[in-house]
């Protein structure tokens, strides 16, 4: 993941809670029959993950080429491209790249009950 727009960790915590929430129960269970974890789950959480990192990756391999290579190769002083201007003049539109900074695509939220409650006498 290129540090451009910032995502690296707000996309570290998406993968991480798209896992708990997939992850969890089938983990609780393995782990109390005493089985292997079945590998279909591990994909289900990269078909969950992969389309939005794929996305924001695109996003940010097309800002690195249109506008930092052209801003850190000119001597001229930096004009945004006409893309840019106007998406930077349309509410709606300016605040797409930030929602899929914070967001990503979808949001993700950790599903109720996906993290046991603790045992009695172990910290919560």
């Amino acid at each position: 993941m290129s540090p451009v727009g910032g995502v690296g960790i707000n996309y570290a915590i998406q993968d991480a809670v798209a896992a708990a929430n997939i992850l969890s129960g089938p983990l609780r269970e393995s782990q109390d029959r005493l089985v292997d974890l079945d590998t279909g789950y591990l994909r289900a959480v990269q078909l969950r993950r992969e389309l939005p990192t794929r996305t924001i990756q695109a996003a940010q391999s097309l800002m690195q080429r249109r506008v930092l290579a052209v801003a850190l190769g000119s001597d001229e002083p930096f004009e945004p491209p006409l893309a840019m201007r106007l998406f930077l003049r349309v509410p709606v539109l300016r605040d797409i790249p930030a929602r899929m900074v914070a967001y990503g695509l979808w949001p993700s939220r950790v599903k109720e009950g996906a993290y046991p409650a603790a045992a009695p006498g172990e910290a919560a």
